[in-house]
């Protein structure tokens, strides 16, 4: 049999300041996993809230009528999977019978901060 030396492994003291210099690596990498979770969820937000303006437009386009843009522009909640809600609201400007009119659409946060827009030109078809 071999008699054993000292350094056959990790002594207590040393796993405990391993263990120490991996907490202080840890504890400097919170503050930055932290902003990105939270810019995650911000940009999440927005390309929900992006989405949504979109189909808004499809529908717009799908039935170009200035009732029907008058309608999708009006206020209304739609939720993105936070616990706040987002408000889309529009105007449209130039509706006639027969022409282009603009429609814009904005998605605002409760406290009114704007979190995404979209602006389309929708074609308004002629009544029979």
């Amino acid at each position: 049999m071999h008699p054993r030396s000292r350094d056959d492994g990790f002594s207590l003291v040393e796993v405990i300041i391993a263990m120490f210099l991996l907490a202080l690596i840890a504890v400097a990498l919170l503050p930055a996993l932290v902003d990105g979770t939270r810019y995650s969820s911000g940009q999440s937000a927005v390309a929900t809230a992006t989405r949504h303006l979109h189909a808004l437009v499809e529908d717009a386009r799908a039935n170009p009528t200035c009732g029907n843009l008058t309608a999708i522009a009006a206020e209304d909640d739609f939720n993105v999977g936070t616990e706040r809600p987002l408000i889309s609201k529009g105007t449209v400007t130039n509706c006639v019978a027969k022409g282009a009119a603009t429609l814009r659409l904005v998605a605002v946060d409760a406290h009114g901060d704007r979190v995404a827009s979209v602006e389309a030109l929708i074609y308004i078809k002629p009544a029979p």
